[in-house]
């Protein structure tokens, strides 16, 4: 069992409980612009800039004019080119991160800055999900891939002239600043050809949230194993949720509560 933690404010927390499902932010919408967004670099290579413009006309499927050999060395030689293909490069990644998503949780439900900035300064709660078993299927649950977080003084570096591939986008995704080491976070990279796959067998759906087209993931109840309350969540909260897993398909989650240590850290008191 791989169980991994979903920091949640107040509404949020009732919304996963209730619903069984998760909301899944597009890429686009972290909130570390250094994030998702690498460093680009072209060598000087004019055969390989060339294959790149053929690339660019199959993906396109239109065809180069006749004169395009010429113009491809003339905007080689002025540098041109390279500034293109870097700006096609630079476009096509801010598309996809538009429409592919990213699900991100943590190793640990003890840390006191996740609870501050994540779970409305401790007044939330936190979700511990078993994500070997996270989907539900008519045969048997079934997991999804968590990777770690990678941080790093290095922002991800890449070539221009190659080709985008899903492996890239992972190693764009994993990697965040060392600032953020704090979180222990993993997560998930969902592709838009993925998110449609899954919805085809009910285990993502698209609908408007906040006035905008927003991907979700359902949820098995067997995958919700913890839930913990923070230092200041209030009674009317622990109250509500206690009624949601009182559910037949929720009996078994255990209740925990953070308390302060001896260190910076919670410890996390068993109360079911």
């Amino acid at each position: 069992m791989s169980v991994l933690y979903k920091y949640c404010d107040q509404l949020g927390i009732v919304k996963i409980l209730g619903s069984l499902e998760l909301k899944l932010p597009y890429i686009a919408q972290v909130n570390d612009p250094f994030e998702c967004s690498p460093v680009f670099y072209c060598p000087d290579d004019k055969p390989a800039m060339r294959e790149q413009c053929l690339r660019t006309f199959e993906r396109n499927r239109c065809s180069p004019s006749a004169e395009w050999e010429h113009k491809l060395n003339e905007l080689y030689e002025t540098g041109e080119l390279r500034k293109m293909l870097e700006k096609g490069m630079r476009d096509g990644i801010r598309e996809e991160n538009r429409r592919n998503c990213l699900l991100s949780v943590s190793e640990t439900a003890k840390e006191p800055v996740m609870w501050a900035h994540y779970a409305e300064r401790h007044k939330g709660g936190v979700i511990g999900i078993d994500f070997d078993n996270i989907c539900p299927t008519t045969n048997m649950p079934v997991g999804i891939e968590m990777r770690s977080v990678n941080y790093s003084e290095n922002r991800p570096k890449m070539n221009i002239l190659h080709e985008f591939t899903l492996e890239n986008a992972w190693e764009i995704a994993l990697t965040k600043s060392l600032a953020w080491s704090y979180e222990k976070e993993f997560r998930s990279l969902f592709d838009d050809a993925t998110l449609r796959k899954l919805s085809h067998q009910d285990l993502t759906c698209l609908r408007d949230f906040n006035g905008k087209k927003t991907w979700f993931l359902q949820l098995n109840p067997e995958s919700i194993r913890k839930v913990v309350f923070g230092l200041y969540t209030e009674e009317s909260l622990k109250s509500s949720i206690r009624k949601l897993v009182e559910r037949p398909e929720l009996q078994h989650v255990k209740l925990y509560q953070a308390e302060k240590s001896e260190i910076y850290t919670f410890n996390l008191k068993d109360i079911a």
